[in-house]
């Protein structure tokens, strides 16, 4: 997998986290406007139906007026009751003043119990006013008590005007005693309502229309509708919903009741504007937020460069460091974590350097200490000791006792040398010390004893060679040379429930053990003992200690221990 630098990692988490971000703000901030909008939407337009409605309903007030008025008339009444030629000709000059003062009036027209009629229309005075009696518009009137009622949209058609298509008002006359007297009707257009409703913004498709109670269309802008079974059918979902969304929510319908008319107003809002504004603050956003991120990565790009930089320096300086240049330290510059990271960082470096003296030195210790253990291994004054004791022998023709000691002799040297192995097994290392007892033993003769014990289960368990052979030299040349009795040494190997323990006793002349331990080292056995000790010191650390008990003129005895865990069965 391609690994990639920091740089571009943060860059890339960056980006993304503020990807996230402004589609979680682009999101919110879209569905919030667009709630807005569409409540907008819905408040402007139940606020346009609304004052539609009123306007409609001042429009109806003043029709139903002037239909109450003419049924009140006197010339009215009196021609239903004594109907005559002269005030026939009134009422039409009625009529026509009353058209004359209102554009919208289509026609007037009445209707008497009798069957005379009176109209403005044409086409009317050619029909029998008893068929007229017979229509249902005459009898609605006459059935609802002397109250203005109005009927459906219907279409006129007329040799002066036209086709037309318009809804009237009628009204029962009634005379004093409330019998009827016939029915007054006003025919009205839709100039006045078409120009008002028409200019009305319910969006680019929106449209208001008027349905009474039976749900007859009183008025629709597209007059297919009223007589055609799928344009009233298509209206249907228009007619169920009063303040509410229909057709997936494509359009906004708002419905007002007009008082006393029995007209119910609705006004449908087409919301494809919604859409284009919806659409528009999109991509308005989705391009200022692509500008927006464009100019952050820029400036976080440079930035993040800036920041890393010291980051940067502190890698190479490690690489540097790495590589062996361990005189280099890195800049402490930067943020303050890259700052305490770089200190601590040439603290560490100078921890190095100050381990690295320390192990130099160690390891000089070490080989002065080896050097030393070599030197001893050919103690020239032990050989010449030993050649002239191998002389003195052969003077004598004690060749049998030659060959012994020549024989220990070079078993002597070729333990001590090990095939110039520094770690020695146990076993070894005791016979290396037999071999100096034994060669020892021939030249002070009785006054020279030794025992060794030995345990078989610590045969191989692994020491620095030329550990023991200095201990026994000091139990003899400051022990058991200086005393006028024969001398003992013994040299056994124990154990307890953690250590292993190895002995070197003499019974010669001891001491007071007043001292420190280092300078009882030094006393008893020169700078060699004090070496055999910071050698195993060296090997086993704090696992291991030696011990000294001593008696003056009584006996000496050192003790090694070792841990058992590096015992090696």
């Amino acid at each position: 997998m391609k690994r990639y630098s920091l740089l571009i990692q943060l860059v890339i988490y960056v980006f993304i986290m503020i990807l996230a971000l402004l589609g979680i703000v682009g999101g919110i901030y879209y569905q919030t406007s667009s709630v807005a909008i569409r409540q907008t939407t819905e408040q402007n337009t139940r606020k346009t139906i609304q004052q539609s409605g009123q306007f409609i309903t001042s429009y109806l007030q003043k029709v139903k007026q002037t239909t109450s008025s003419l049924a009140e008339n006197e010339k009215i009444k009196t021609y239903a009751q004594t109907p005559s030629q002269e005030n026939a000709e009134q009422l039409r000059q009625l009529f026509a003043t009353i058209l004359k003062t209102d554009s919208d009036l289509v026609s007037a027209i009445l209707v008497t119990k009798d069957g005379n009629l009176i109209s403005t229309d044409p086409e009317l005075t050619m029909k029998i006013s008893a068929d007229m009696m017979k229509e249902k518009w005459y009898q609605d009137a006459i059935h609802k008590g002397a109250m203005p009622i109005l009927t459906p949209a219907r279409r006129t058609v007329s040799h002066t005007i036209g086709q037309k298509w318009v809804i009237s008002i009628m009204q029962e006359v009634v005379d004093k005693d409330g019998k009827n007297l016939g029915v007054v009707r006003l025919d009205i257009g839709y100039k006045t309502l078409e120009a008002y409703l028409d200019q009305l913004q319910l969006g680019k498709e929106g449209f208001t229309f008027i349905v009474n109670a039976n749900h007859d269309f009183v008025y629709h802008p597209k007059k297919a509708v009223y007589s055609s079974n799928a344009e009233m059918k298509a209206m249907a979902p228009y007619l169920s919903v009063k303040n509410g969304y229909v057709k997936s929510k494509q359009a906004y319908v708002s419905q007002y009741q007009i008082p006393n008319s029995g007209w119910t107003l609705i006004g449908v809002s087409s919301m494809e504007q919604l859409h284009a504004v919806q659409t528009q603050i999109l991509w308005s956003f989705i391009g200022t937020g692509l500008f927006a991120l464009g100019i952050c990565l820029i400036g976080i790009w440079f930035v993040l460069r800036l920041w890393i930089r010291p980051l940067r320096d502190l890698q190479a300086t490690i690489l540097k460091v790495g590589s062996g240049h361990s005189d280099l330290r890195a800049n402490e510059t930067g943020s303050p974590e890259l700052v305490d990271l770089a200190r601590q960082f040439n603290i560490m470096l100078d921890r190095i350097d100050q381990l690295m003296i320390a192990v130099k030195e160690e390891e000089q210790n070490v080989r002065k200490y080896e050097l030393q253990a070599l030197s001893s291994q050919i103690n020239p004054h032990f050989l010449y000791n030993t050649l002239d004791t191998i002389v003195w022998m052969a003077e004598f023709n004690d060749s049998k006792r030659v060959v012994e000691v020549t024989k220990s002799l070079a078993k002597y040297f070729r333990l001590a040398l090990n095939q110039g192995h520094e770690q020695i097994s146990l076993k070894d290392e005791i016979d290396h010390v037999r071999q100096y007892l034994f060669i020892q033993k021939q030249r002070y003769g009785e006054k020279s004893q030794y025992e060794i014990k030995e345990l078989k289960q610590y045969d191989d368990y692994k020491i620095p060679k030329l550990i023991l052979q200095p201990l026994v030299e000091n139990a003899i040349y400051h022990g058991i040379k200086e005393m006028n009795r024969q001398g003992m040494i013994r040299v056994s190997v124990s154990e307890n429930d953690t250590q292993l323990i190895v002995s070197i006793y003499d019974n010669g002349r001891g001491f007071v053990a007043s001292e420190t331990t280092n300078a009882t080292l030094v006393r008893l056995g020169g700078v060699g003992l004090k070496i055999v000790n910071q050698r195993l010191q060296l090997q086993f650390g704090k696992s291991y200690h030696m011990e000294i008990k001593s008696e003056e003129n009584t006996y000496t005895e050192i003790r090694l221990y070792f841990p058992k865990a590096n015992k090696t069965n």
